[in-house]
């Protein structure tokens, strides 16, 4: 029963910290695109801001419950 906790609680870790690197890199990319002459008008630009500032709180978020997962996993062992 515990290893099958274990399991569990490893997988939950996995999947939000490739949710993180996931939003990370889409924050990125659209961050980048601000930087790109023409590419965003300017009345769009501070909705495509908004939107990296929220992805990347996001990033954060799964970044921390995947930590806390491990360490759940740290502390069974």
């Amino acid at each position: 029963m515990l290893d099958e906790q274990k399991r569990h609680w490893l997988g939950k870790a996995r999947d939000y910290k490739a949710y993180s690197l996931v939003l990370f890199a889409l924050s990125a990319f659209l961050y980048i695109g601000t930087w790109i002459p023409n590419a965003i008008d300017e009345a769009k630009r501070p909705l495509v801001l908004g939107a990296v500032f929220i992805l990347m709180l996001a990033s954060i978020f799964f970044s921390h419950r995947s930590h806390i997962y491990a360490r759940k996993i740290e502390e069974e062992a």
